[in-house]
């Protein structure tokens, strides 16, 4: 009888608003992310990317809004929640903490416009293009997330958001690889002067940033579904 009670209580809480603002909060945190896609690409075009930035700290405060929405809907006891409230909470962190990423990045864009040779533009645009795929299976991570947490911790779902994780980890560690060869470029560049290429290596850190903590948050989304 308690068990059945139990269960009855849990599908209530499966369909509590929690995971469909947690959704809405990873699609936020993506927009962020496509917002600083599309503001890289106009530094690359020498435009003014002001209004982007702009536009970044809107999506990361309408990020935050959301954050701390879900947080006040969470029932204050583990008891029947499909996962321990601790981890929901520190994943909300690190996805939450991708946004801020996207806005600091944002941010120092603007600062500096920075003639770029040939073969750094073709690098940051390579980091730009494997940003938007990153995002596009983090998206998908997060729906799938979304469902096992809604319906139960079957293996066949469970197995699709591993899947997911282990190619966002795939991801990352091709993102080092091309950050690294992106200051290594800035520091060659003889003719520019110590704080552009200081300024350049800021704002591929901050991306790069971005990148970890999409991994990192994927690290506590595999935590939350391990059973």
């Amino acid at each position: 009888m308690m068990n059945r009670l139990r269960k009855f209580l849990r599908r209530l809480i499966y369909q509590s608003p929690a995971f469909d603002l947690l959704e809405r909060h990873a699609d936020k945190v993506c927009e962020t992310v496509e917002g600083l896609a599309e503001a890289i690409q106009d530094y690359l075009g020498g435009d003014q990317v002001e209004e982007q930035s702009r536009r970044i700290s809107k999506l990361e405060h309408e990020a935050d809004l959301l954050k701390v929405q879900l947080r006040g809907s969470l029932p204050r006891s583990d008891s029947f929640m499909p996962i321990a409230r601790s981890d929901l909470l520190v994943f909300l962190w690190q996805q939450d903490k991708v946004a801020d990423s996207c806005q600091d990045a944002a941010g120092l864009l603007p600062l500096l416009q920075v003639e770029l040779t040939e073969g750094m533009r073709q690098a940051l645009e390579e980091f730009r293009q494997k940003m938007l795929e990153t995002v596009r299976v983090y998206r998908e991570m997060g729906r799938r997330l979304r469902l096992v947490l809604e319906t139960g911790f079957t293996r066949a779902k469970v197995d699709q958001v591993w899947e997911l994780i282990a190619e966002l980890n795939l991801l990352e560690h091709q993102t080092d690889l091309i950050e690294g060869k992106l200051i290594k470029l800035i520091y060659r560049q003889e003719e520019l002067d110590a704080f552009s290429k200081y300024h350049l290596v800021q704002i591929m850190l901050q991306i790069g940033d971005v990148i970890d903590h999409i991994e990192n948050a994927a690290g506590r989304a595999r935590i939350m579904t391990s059973r």
